[in-house]
């Protein structure tokens, strides 16, 4: 069990509230305070989509759901192309949506993984087409890669992440705390939304907590922006996973105070 450790839930509020029930069923006690909120772009801003493409891109459920509407619209179909999703979670909400068997990696859910993986690299190989759906302001490196192997991206970028207004020590003083065991962060615009709110509000001594992210790509970035404790990384964003992370963690932590 968890033994009663508090973590800074930081992802999006649709996402924080499942995995704080999770971390709740396992002695955890989860500070639920989402650094960004995910809004839809008025579809009449989103740029004009060419039909003509192989292959559509899914990073995450918000592009499933966001994208799947600005398409329904549009009356533009999937159908006869090649839908590829970021990870398990995205490739069920695209299931879900009534579209089969999208392919997804195994084992890393991230870019990285993605592009790792054989059905991917025989897209690359075929220098198709591809429609990627993603957040305003994503990252480049699905699209850099696709080019530098000859492929034509466009993007459709149909939701954006801001900065919540929930502050950080509203939230720690509602739970009874000073400061949380634990910080999640799960993504590069979390990093910096948590970062300006910690500068904001004066909460300096948050950086010397612990943090658990993401993906290799995050540690150097979490370092960068001043925390101080080598944090804990976990490959999957599945309650699972971060539970049996912090699990392990909270038994490493335990023998060593014993001893």
């Amino acid at each position: 069990m968890l033994d009663n450790l508090s973590i800074l839930v930081t992802r999006p509020v649709e996402t924080s509230e499942i995995l704080a029930s999770a971390l709740r069923l396992k002695g955890g006690l989860p500070v639920v305070t989402p650094m960004i909120e995910i809004v839809g772009i008025e579809t009449s801003y989103v740029n004009p989509i060419d039909k003509d493409f192989d292959c559509a891109v899914f990073v995450s459920r918000n592009a499933v759901h966001f994208g799947l509407s600005l398409l329904k619209e549009r009356e533009i179909s999937l159908e006869q192309k090649t839908i590829l999703a970021i990870g398990p979670r995205t490739a069920e909400a695209l299931i879900d949506a009534g579209i089969k068997k999208p392919i997804f990696p195994d084992g890393t859910f991230n870019s990285e993984g993605l592009i790792e993986s054989p059905d991917f690299k025989l897209i690359v190989c075929d220098k198709k087409r591809v429609l990627v759906f993603r957040a305003k302001q994503g990252r480049e490196f699905l699209a850099k890669t696709l080019r530098q192997n000859g492929c034509r991206v466009d993007y459709c970028e149909c939701y954006a992440r801001e900065m919540s207004q929930k502050k950080i020590g509203t939230s720690l003083n509602e739970a009874g705390i000073e400061a949380p065991d634990v910080i999640l962060i799960t993504s590069g615009a979390i990093l910096e939304a948590l970062t300006t709110k910690i500068s904001q509000e004066n909460l300096l001594g948050l950086l010397d907590i612990q943090t658990l992210v993401l993906g290799d790509r995050l540690v150097g970035k979490v370092t960068e922006a001043g925390f101080t404790v080598p944090p804990l990384v976990v490959q999957q964003l599945t309650n699972d996973t971060i539970i049996s992370c912090l699990l392990d963690w909270v038994k490493i932590r335990n023998s060593s105070l014993i001893r």
